[in-house]
């Protein structure tokens, strides 16, 4: 965006240096006129391409980082689904294991309540066939062991079915936990496929930016190579008669704000490529008013892509000032202005709210961040 306000300054400053003097040919001078006016044209529509590439790149980088965040939001929520998955099927095996020691249990009591059982079938059986008048004794021993035995018997037969219950219950509860697990499978599987198909999606993001990017990269040579010849043309036009240069009136900032970017190469917040601010870009809420930073006569009034309305005012002596991304100016061509006398107000592109603020001195392009501090 920076260069492309570049190129639109380095336009500007070379029509505006153009001395208005007599041509030599009045045939070369119309030739250079239509040469300079179809480059321009050509400018502007690349500029536009440009424009409309970094919004569709803009827009890409925003969903490739939105789908990086659901896709980490995916990895861990499939994480703890996994673990959680573990969990259960550890818990299942346990409760089989459970259940075959209740089972053994069970199995040994019952197997144990009907020894004694049998056991009591043939006491009784020697009991009911004693003769009660000549052995007395060994019927009150054999009826004492019987109800020890029928003792015992109650003792295993309680243990019996309370094993057995509770190998009923663990039987339900283990039931439930296989449907448990089985539904949190499926629920693992259908996190695996979500997140397999945010990966591909991120993918065809990733495929789509890097083509924008390159054919952003040779927009841009276009545009460069445009410019250089628009340089040229105007160069031709002017070296008869170069404009004067001077030291730098008293300048000051045109809006109070942190710089958002300073003057020189910077790398682009969406793509990280480097790129190089012709100027200062000052950040100032939408609607801000933007002053002259001197005296001077406004020599250019226009609109340009990704840059919106932009003044250039001329001091004298060569020295002229940039004011871009304005959202409306209230200034014409050729007025005359007093320092700190409102051009217009601050506008906003995709890169933020901000001023954009350029120092020329001739053909010479300035750092003006010393006017800001």
């Amino acid at each position: 965006m920076i260069a492309r306000a570049a190129v639109a300054v380095l336009l500007a400053v070379a029509v505006a240096l153009a001395p208005a003097q007599k041509r030599k040919s009045s045939a070369a001078r119309s030739d250079g006129e239509r040469g300079l006016t179809a480059r321009q044209r050509q400018l502007v529509e690349l500029q536009r391409s440009i424009q409309q590439r970094e919004r569709a790149l803009t827009a890409l980088v925003q969903k490739e980082r939105a789908t990086q965040r659901t896709i980490a939001e995916l990895q861990q929520l499939l994480e703890r689904q996994r673990r959680y998955v573990c969990m259960l099927e550890d818990e299942i095996a346990e409760l089989d294991r459970r259940q075959q020691q209740l089972l053994r249990t069970r199995h040994g009591y019952g197997s144990a309540l009907d020894y004694e059982l049998d056991r009591i079938r043939r006491l009784a059986l020697v009991l009911a066939a004693a003769d009660s008048d000549d052995d007395a004794l060994d019927t009150a021993i054999i009826g004492t062991a019987l109800r020890r035995l029928e003792q015992r018997a109650r003792t295993l037969k309680r243990a019996h079915d309370s094993t057995g219950s509770a190998l009923d219950k663990l039987q339900q509860y283990r039931a439930a936990r296989t449907l448990l697990a089985h539904q949190q499978q499926r629920e693992q599987q259908r996190l695996e496929r979500l997140l397999a198909l945010r990966t591909q999606l991120l993918d065809k993001f990733r495929r789509d930016r890097h083509a924008i990017e390159r054919e952003l990269q040779q927009l841009r040579k276009s545009a460069a190579t445009i410019a250089r010849s628009i340089e040229r043309l105007a160069r031709s036009e002017r070296k008869s008669a170069p404009a004067p240069v001077g030291k730098l009136p008293s300048l000051s900032a045109p809006v109070r704000g942190a710089i958002l970017r300073g003057y020189g190469e910077y790398r682009h917040p969406a793509t990280g490529a480097k790129a190089f601010n012709t100027g200062i870009d000052i950040a100032v809420p939408v609607g801000s008013p933007v002053r002259a930073a001197a005296a001077g006569t406004v020599v250019s009034v226009q609109w340009l892509p990704a840059m919106n309305t932009v003044v250039i005012i001329d001091h004298g002596n060569g020295v002229r000032t940039v004011y871009g991304n304005l959202d409306k100016a209230s200034v014409r061509a050729g007025s005359r202005v007093s320092a700190g006398q409102t051009i217009g107000t601050s506008g906003e592109t995709l890169s933020g709210a901000f001023v954009h603020f350029e120092l020329w001195r001739g053909a010479e392009r300035l750092d003006p961040t010393f006017v800001v501090r």
